[in-house]
């Protein structure tokens, strides 16, 4: 089963989804509940706190209510005079921003409701809410048949209970043992209806218990030892909202913010290096299909990592090797095939030179030996010069093969000794002269100095001279040469023959092997292209200089020493 690749960018957003988004929505979780747990262990904690403040507040106010309406009703019973009585009361009563009423009375509704004797055995004041009219009654016994009440007003009561909750938006609410509400603070009647069925049955007094249907909205429940009343503290909404739902918000916001921004980021790098890695494909493939010059076009910005930049550096530097190695292989491969050709072409010429005097020689040779043919004197002279100079030829191409290692492995070696140049020069011109169309004329003095230098390696450099200057000049032509004196005490030979004009550069590559210049008379020619190779190696090992020109017509100059 072939497995499927995937591209770089692929798995890019692969990773990226599995290292950034993934661990991100993780973390949202963790930390919204978290948030959510932290919260609601607060807001449980605040309530309990707010209960259990306003429970000491108002435990506080009643005890002192309480010992204030004892203190009076023991107060009075030294007074025997009701008027006395009556204007006591009444002083207290103005005295007092919270009491409305205090009267002496001999029974009402909620004396008869208990059994009086019983229920002031065990306690010393009575307490009974009035919520019709806002108020809280408190009754003392006064003497064995009358009482002292004490009526309260609520709103004192609320504003002492509530003062230190400032802005606070829980709702508070004190109740009866009927579930009647007594004091309220942010008091919401349909709130506290719907919060009646989930009192808790079993407490204890004065212990706060948390209750509700929702874990995130904790309520508090505290009932009052004395009076029999009871304490709610319910936590609304708005908090929830502000500390949960808001918080969990802004968390998630937050992590929506710092992901938008992480996948902005990682899209840019993704865009970033998977546009380098396009224009790097290319590239390969580009020098893949054999454009060696082909290089990478780095996009460089933020996003570009240095490995990246390095590697594309690297890899230009490399193409732009190859592509000149590949271009030294294609001038060796042009080289390798134009040698290649010579060597074709010097097989052929080669074998056709040695061909020719071999042929005239085994001609001759069979000539003479022929015992049916009578040969007078004369033929056999001539047949025997014939034969002498097609050996002499041989000879000639014979050194001239030999002596091209020589040359280019620069062993070779001359042996120079005083020459005549002038019987030299004769000489060499009296062996071509004979069998050719063209006139050779040889200009120098008579009293010429010798030259120092090898006999045979001058008379081979003379002799090939000569041969390519009567075999590329026109027919019926002049080839002229001359020997005069350098300021430099030097012979100078120069060999001029008619041409047609050479450029400069075609006349530089003249000096190297196998080349030969191909027009319309040199291809009706045969040669091996390396007589002047093999002359320039002879004349510098002679310790001369060699020069061409085709200025008008020709003209191979070279120096020997005196």
């Amino acid at each position: 089963m072939r497995i499927r690749r995937l591209k770089i960018y692929q798995q890019l957003l692969i990773i990226f989804f599995a290292a950034v988004l993934l661990p991100l929505f993780i973390t949202t979780l963790i930390v919204t509940n978290v948030n959510q747990h932290a919260v609601r262990a607060e807001l449980r904690y605040s309530a309990v706190m707010t209960a259990d403040s306003v429970y000491q507040r108002l435990k506080k106010s009643i005890h002192e209510k309480k010992l204030a309406i004892v203190f009076i009703a023991k107060s009075i019973e030294y007074i025997k005079d009701e008027n006395r009585i009556t204007s006591f009361l009444n002083e207290i009563s103005g005295a007092s921003g919270s009491i409305i009423a205090l009267e002496v009375i001999e029974e009402d509704e909620n004396i008869n409701k208990i059994n009086a004797e019983q229920y002031f055995k065990k306690t010393d004041v009575a307490i009974f809410p009035n919520p019709r009219e806002n108020t809280i009654l408190m009754y003392a016994k006064s003497s064995a048949d009358k009482y002292l009440r004490k009526q309260i007003d609520i709103k004192s009561i609320k504003e002492d209970l509530f003062k230190y909750l400032v802005n606070d938006k829980r709702q508070v609410y004190i109740i009866d043992s009927g579930n009647d509400i007594i004091i309220s603070y942010n008091g919401d009647k349909k709130v506290f209806k719907d919060l009646t069925e989930d009192f808790p049955g079993d407490y204890r007094a004065e212990e706060p218990i948390i209750f509700g249907k929702v874990k995130n909205m904790p309520n508090v429940f505290l009932k009052i030892n004395e009076p029999d009343w009871a304490m709610i503290v319910v936590t609304p909404k708005a908090l929830i909202n502000y500390g949960i739902i808001d918080a969990r918000f802004k968390i998630i916001n937050a992590i929506v913010v710092a992901a938008a921004v992480i996948i902005v980021i990682g899209l840019l790098y993704t865009y970033s290096l998977n546009a380098n890695l396009k224009q790097l494909f290319k590239a390969v493939s580009a020098i893949a299909a054999g454009n060696y010059r082909r290089k990478i076009r780095l996009i460089k910005d933020f996003f570009t990592p240095y490995e990246f930049a390095y590697l594309v550096e690297k890899f230009n530097i490399m193409a732009q090797k190859i592509d000149e190695s590949y271009n030294e292989l294609q001038k060796a491969n042009t080289e390798l095939s134009k040698l290649d050709k010579m060597k074709s072409n010097l097989i052929d010429t080669i074998s056709h030179e040695f061909r020719t005097p071999l042929t005239s020689i085994r001609g001759y040779t069979s000539r003479l030996l022929r015992s049916d043919v009578n040969i007078d004197e004369e033929t056999r002279i001539k047949s025997l010069k014939v034969i002498k100079q097609q050996a002499e030829r041989f000879s000639r191409l014979v050194d001239d093969l030999l002596v091209v290692p020589e040359i280019e492995s620069a062993l070779l070696r001359v042996f120079p000794e005083n020459i005549n140049l002038r019987d030299m020069l004769e000489d060499c011109i009296l062996s071509l002269q004979h069998r050719q169309t063209r006139k050779i004329n040889l200009k120098i003095d008579e009293n010429f100095p010798n030259v120092c230098a090898d006999p045979d390696r001058l008379t081979q450099v003379v002799t090939n001279l000569l041969d390519n200057a009567l075999k590329y000049s026109p027919e019926g032509s002049t080839v002229n040469v001359w020997v005069e004196k350098t300021p430099e005490d030097k012979a100078l030979v120069k060999i001029h023959n008619q041409s047609e004009s050479i450029s400069g550069e075609e006349l530089d590559k003249l000096f190297e092997k196998f080349t030969r210049i191909e027009d319309d008379l040199k291809r009706t020619t045969r040669g091996t292209g390396l007589g002047l190779f093999i002359v320039k190696g002879l004349v510098n090992a002679m310790g001369g200089e060699i020069a061409l020109k085709a200025d008008d017509g020709f003209e191979v100059s070279f120096t020997l020493p005196l």
